[in-house]
């Protein structure tokens, strides 16, 4: 039978034991044990790269705002080469420089 693969919102215990339990004829207690750990493991690292690629991607399109550790917005050059700010708008719920090409 093949190692199951944790359901979304499946705690560490509840999947192992329902990994052991569908396991534990073809394998002893303590590999089955083993096995669904790796499992659940490999299977949440990858949800959480998936969440960071996902964030980065987001980060990537609000490049050349230049945010400050308080949060505050940087004015004195909040736009990339080849823009310039005009006014600012709302991203996210915060205020940001609004950048559009130059002429």
């Amino acid at each position: 039978m093949p190692i199951p693969n944790p359901k979304g919102g499946e705690s560490q215990n509840e999947f192992v034991g329902r990994c052991i339990s569908q396991i534990s004829n073809e394998y002893p207690q303590e590999q089955a044990y083993a096995i669904c750990i790796n499992e659940y493991e490999s299977n949440m690292s990858m949800t959480t790269q998936k969440k960071v690629n996902k964030r980065m991607a987001r980060i990537s399109n609000l490049r050349g705002i230049n945010i400050s550790a308080q949060g505050e917005v940087d004015l004195k050059e909040p736009c990339w080469d080849g823009y310039e700010q005009y006014g600012t708008k709302i991203v996210d719920g915060r205020e940001v420089p609004n950048c559009i090409p130059q002429k």
